[in-house]
């Protein structure tokens, strides 16, 4: 920057902090630390803000000074980081200090957008003693306190509105010096251009002095927001000093150095479980042990400093990852076990879905999807010699699993010649069974496109009567079933809605719906009233394509959470259902990448689709009984599991 343009920065500064009352300059982090007040509500150590406990965050509060040359931020983030007290520290030292300034905050939909702003940001400022900012622009009526649904408006002339990604068009007109948008990737796509960009365009009218926040926990390499926005900066990293040799370095939970010895986090096991007091991490240089409560000392802003390892795209960018490795909040013992819950003792991934989260959350990096295809002799070792179908063989699951089959269920893909019908068994850690696989036929004319087919005859006959009896004696009815409202949606809705319950519609989206709250799935009501649910398929087929890659052998012992079983007599046809798609990557119109599972024209997958289906249902009743009855924050596992077997909800044993 030349000395032209510093003065010409210094006089919109100096302009935007004039202001009646504001005479003295203060940065964020003594704003924030003189202002803030965090109560007991929001923190076990109450009392004015002290950046000393996060130091990590210090750095990149400061570029948010009106005087730092800084434009545009995009943090990497972990989960437990204290993220969000950034973001309110930044609005915190804008209303109150700068207060001339228009903010925008953006999230993925408005009502997220308002929700944040009502539950997080004003609530912050009534903490803090700061509720008498709040000021509408109509300062000569007194009714009107500068807190609307639209926006908030504060002393100074400064005001902040609110924003959702899925639409763009609200926002034309609107310049923005503050820009604050967050969880970049949980936005949609929209349909009118690249949602980040089209928000950046509201700063235009500020070139000079406008301020960009970018921050998101990282989803799937190639898809994800928040990395095109990192890439794009300086991509900072947080160095550390060894307590013993000095060395900076990046924590990472494991590396090779320059010797090829390891180094990163280490730990021991007490049997099965985790040692959490023996996780330590091992210097890079002098592999010196460091202990949890070392953290403290290691991350200090005199122990570490942030390093850009690359050159920006353009000047004034920068980009940071907060990682769970530096963070007080999450601690490395956390980090470890979401590995555990990953990976199998052989170092093998048991779970993608944990892996996902223990990338995305604790290392605040995206994955890479791998495209490897499930191949037949992969599906076929699923194949388990002690039983046939409609066979259930609790005495053998008892020695591999840790509880006998506890319920099972029935997924049904519907065509207009048959039902696709699939009877899933399920034990303690969702292990997967395999009962019975059949097609009830019905060759007549409208086949099963009318509620008079017989093949819903039959398949209603299996739903009411039909039991099936364990090797132990235990017997079994259909504890619930879904059936596919893709084809036909009227037929099923009218079939499902005899039911008063355990019998439900079901529609496979690729993405969660607009508005949807839980990724995996949602309830949706048909016009007759019935319920249903929305299932996020691809999400399904991400965890369970690894599982399907995954073999297991007898002599190795318990099996891993999620395990698939089939029966002896699965014919390779059927199998081969499991191994048709295949992920693939796709370049959208907005430049931006991103993966989706393909399947060749006509090729049958119906065991793959009800694999998949089977595990939402689980997953799905144990939210009903936790999250639905219980009105508990999330499904209790350990719980779910041990009610069904203590109760014996769905079996009796044999009279």
């Amino acid at each position: 920057m030349n000395r032209e343009q510093a003065d010409d920065i210094q006089w919109l500064v100096d302009n935007i902090l004039q202001t009646t009352e504001v005479f003295e300059h203060y940065s964020p982090i003594e704003y924030n630390e003189e202002r803030r007040y965090l109560p007991t509500s929001v923190t076990s150590d109450p009392g004015y803000i002290n950046f000393d406990r996060t130091p990590y965050w210090i750095e990149i509060l400061e570029c948010f000074d009106v005087r730092s040359p800084v434009r545009e931020v995009a943090v990497l983030k972990a989960v437990q980081t204290a993220y969000s007290t950034i973001l309110e520290s930044i609005l915190l030292y804008f209303a109150g200090h700068v207060r001339t300034a228009p903010v925008m905050y953006a999230n993925a939909t408005i009502d997220m957008a308002r929700a944040r702003i009502n539950n997080n940001y004003i609530p912050m400022f009534e903490q803090s003693g700061m509720s008498h900012i709040f000021q509408s622009s109509h300062v000569e009526n007194s009714r009107k306190q500068g807190i609307t649904k639209s926006q908030i408006q504060w002393i100074g002339g400064g005001y902040m509105v609110p924003r959702g990604a899925q639409t763009p068009h609200m926002m034309r007109d609107i310049s923005i010096l503050l820009m604050l948008m967050d969880e970049l990737d949980a936005w949609p796509e929209v349909i009118d251009g690249n949602p980040v960009q089209l928000f950046k365009d509201r700063t235009t009218g500020f070139t000079d002095v406008r301020k960009i926040f970018m921050g998101s926990t990282p989803s799937i390499v190639g898809g994800s927001k928040i990395d095109i926005q990192y890439e794009r900066g300086d991509k900072r990293k947080y160095l550390i000093r060894c307590l013993k040799c000095g060395m900076p370095q990046e924590l990472r939970f494991d590396g090779k150095n320059d010797n090829g010895k390891h180094y990163g986090l280490e730990w021991e096991m007490k049997g099965k479980t985790l040692d959490i007091d023996s996780v330590r991490y091992h210097c890079k240089n002098c592999l010196n042990p460091h202990m949890e409560h070392d953290k403290i000392r290691m991350i200090t802003k005199e122990n570490a400093y942030w390093e850009p390892t690359e050159d920006p795209d353009e000047p004034f960018l920068r980009s940071y990852q907060v990682t769970g490795m530096m963070s007080r909040r999450s601690p490395w013992y956390k980090g470890v076990s979401m590995y555990l819950e990953a990976f199998d003792k052989n170092g093998k991934v048991k779970d993608f879905s944990a892996l996902q989260r223990w990338y995305n959350n604790f290392l605040a990096k995206s994955i890479q999807i791998y495209s490897g295809k499930v191949s037949f002799s992969m599906a076929s070792a699923h194949r388990r010699p002690w039983y046939r179908k409609n066979e259930i063989p609790n005495t053998e699951i008892e020695k591999y699993c840790p509880s006998e089959i506890l319920l099972l269920t029935c997924t049904v893909d519907v065509h207009k010649g048959n039902l696709a019908v699939a009877v899933w068994g399920w034990t303690a850690g969702m292990r997967c069974w395999l009962i019975d696989y059949i097609r009830i036929e019905d060759d007549t004319e409208a086949g099963c496109e009318v509620i008079e087919s017989m093949a819903w005859v039959e398949l209603g006959k299996m739903i009411n009567e039909r039991a099936w009896k364990a090797n132990d004696g235990k017997v079994y009815q259909l504890a619930l079933t879904f059936v596919d409202a893709r084809w036909s949606s009227s037929t099923v809705v009218e079939f499902c809605s005899q039911y008063s319950s355990g019998v439900y519609p079901i529609m496979g989206d690729d993405k969660p719906a607009r508005g949807q709250r839980i990724k995996e799935f949602a309830e949706f009501t048909t016009q007759s009233g019935t319920t249903g649910y929305r299932i996020t398929v691809n999400h399904y087929k991400d965890r369970l394509a690894p599982v399907l890659r995954r073999n297991w052998r007898p002599d190795e012992g318990l099996q891993d959470e999620y395990t698939f079983n089939a029966p002896v007599d699965t014919t390779d046809d059927e199998l081969r259902e499991l191994t048709r798609e295949v992920k693939r990557k796709k370049t959208l119109p907005n430049g931006q990448e991103e993966w989706f599972w393909h399947r060749p024209g006509g090729a049958p997958q119906e065991l793959w689709d009800l694999m998949v289906y089977g595990h939402a249902q689980v997953e799905i009743l144990a939210w009903m009984m936790c999250v639905q009855h219980l009105e508990v924050d999330a499904v209790d596992w350990p719980w779910f599991w041990n009610l069904l077997k203590e109760q014996k909800l769905y079996f009796s044993d044999s009279k």
